[in-house]
């Protein structure tokens, strides 16, 4: 399996298991369950943008995904990895305050190079102020991770700022991109199975990526390549 998928299908059975209600059979590995009652990703969809850089409340599940290959002046490599996923409690609209809110955030992220493989994790509750994601200005973060435009105009992915850490690293990236995004499966309907399981999925391919990585301790400029990788569904 994907290890992308892995990590909402995580998700979706942490919370099947605290959820004392009957629940619907589940769907396609990583999409969640797929009541009725959940916004359905259906064929045709005009993809409108910042808005769909934002996050979509009345789908059960959503991800913005990145992940960076770099290298140092001497040619060493690196890796890094910055996910935020966003899963729905319940059917509908999530906004509320406090305990009302129905969403729950999880933020992956990692680092690798030739002295080994470093992850953490960072977990919220919407409508606490500890994570969001907002369309205009684009901006999606969980503490003090963050992927956020510094774009003045046009294309808010023209321009980000990607940053993250945990116990034994951190990177702070800046991302720059002049290519248009690309609209995965047909026109950005991706079919996940022959039942009919699907997502909403666009990419941005074409990030130059400049900054630093540290790794226990030690800091080191990179630059490289980065990858974004956008989908929601129910």
């Amino acid at each position: 399996m994907n290890s992308k998928w892995l990590m909402p299908l995580v998700i979706a059975a942490l919370l099947t298991a605290c959820d004392d209600k009957p629940q619907p059979e589940s769907g396609f590995a990583g999409l969640g369950n797929t009541a009725d009652s959940y916004a359905q990703v259906t064929p045709g969809k005009v993809f409108s943008f910042p808005q769909d850089h934002g996050q979509h409340p009345g789908f059960r599940i959503e991800w913005w995904y990145i992940t960076a290959t770099l290298k140092d002046e001497a040619g060493q490599q690196f890796g890094v990895q910055w996910t935020l996923f966003r899963n729905a409690l319940r059917p509908g609209q999530q906004t509320g305050s406090g305990w009302n809110d129905g969403t729950i955030w999880l933020g992956h992220s990692a680092a690798t190079s030739s002295s080994g493989h470093y992850v953490a994790e960072r977990y919220a509750r919407g409508g606490v102020g500890q994570a969001n994601v907002t369309s205009a200005p684009f901006s999606a973060w969980i503490d003090d991770w963050a992927f956020t435009s510094t774009a003045q105009t046009g294309d808010p992915l023209a321009s980000m700022q990607l940053k993250a850490s945990g116990k034994d690293f951190r990177y702070d990236l800046h991302l720059t991109s002049s290519k248009p995004l690309v609209l995965q499966g047909e026109q950005g309907y991706s079919q996940k199975s022959e039942a009919g399981q699907a997502s909403y999925y666009y990419s941005q391919p074409f990030f130059d990526a400049k900054g630093s990585v540290v790794i226990e301790g030690k800091a080191y400029q990179v630059t490289g390549n980065a990858w974004l990788d956008r989908e929601w569904s129910s």
